[in-house]
């Protein structure tokens, strides 16, 4: 499946397949580069003769094989180019790309979800992004489409409607459409942390206390990083207690009576 637009939100989707681990970029294109490296640096020029060379090569290529890692968490394109294999069949498909058009967030790449209805026995492809559903329509449009609410029918179909009789309605109506709520979801520190533990200006001052431990005063250096550690820790605990203060201030849910 090609790139498309979905609607005014969505600049466009796109299906990816993951490949395997030791087909990822960061991973297996680095096994041989190593094994390269070990054989000329201990067969062909010697340990002894270039060991400081050898352990400088060693380092540029770890430097190297880290920052493809974090490209992966800095931009999803690079993430996908890395990691997956475009697909065009969306049965085959496991992540897809999402794409929001300018001021509506960011791209990010989501699981695509396979379920089977047990009545019809069809595959049911869909993927959540930003609190909306979107399900694959394989019979019309051939494109992901947001959930259609029974919204735009006749005004005898309303009165004349007794709601949900069964309980297994319910469960296919919450499984389709999903409850009528909003809630603010609060990430866990680990994930807000790593956030923090992979930016750009983090790992900068990470390296130069790499550098500053060459010295030998390295003690002062791993103080410093220890400081830094303690000072992003700091600032997530304040993002999440702001965070919790946000949500507590939403409308709390109440009861009503239907006759």
């Amino acid at each position: 499946m090609a790139a498309e637009s979905l609607n005014d939100e969505l600049e466009y989707v796109k299906l990816y397949r993951i490949r395997p681990l030791l087909l990822h970029f960061y991973l297996g294109p680095f096994i041989p580069i190593y094994l390269t490296w070990l054989y000329f640096w201990t067969v062909v020029y010697g340990v002894t003769d270039y060991f400081e060379a050898g352990l400088i090569a060693l380092a540029a290529v770890g430097i190297l094989q880290i920052l493809s890692c974090l490209f992966c968490h800095w931009s999803v394109h690079v993430r996908c180019l890395f990691t997956c294999s475009a697909e065009n069949i969306p049965s085959l498909a496991t992540v897809i790309k999402v794409v929001p058009t300018a001021n509506n967030g960011s791209p990010e790449l989501l699981n695509l979800h396979h379920e089977q209805e047990t009545e019809t026995q069809k595959q049911v492809i869909w993927f959540n992004f930003q609190k909306t559903k979107y399900v694959y329509d394989s019979e019309e449009k051939k494109q992901f489409c947001q959930v259609a609410f029974p919204i735009n029918e006749a005004m005898e179909h309303y009165n004349s409607c007794k709601g949900y009789q069964e309980e297994v309605e319910v469960e296919r109506a919450k499984k389709k459409y999903g409850l009528n709520e909003l809630q603010m979801d609060v990430p866990e520190f680990g994930q807000l942390f790593k956030e923090r533990a992979t930016a750009p200006f983090f790992v900068f001052q990470v390296f130069c206390v790499g550098l500053w431990c060459l010295d030998e005063y390295w003690y002062y250096s791993v103080f410093t990083l220890f400081m830094l550690v303690a000072f992003e820790a700091t600032l997530v605990q304040q993002q999440l207690k702001n965070m919790k203060e946000i949500r507590n201030m939403g409308s709390k849910p109440y009861l009503i009576q239907v006759r």
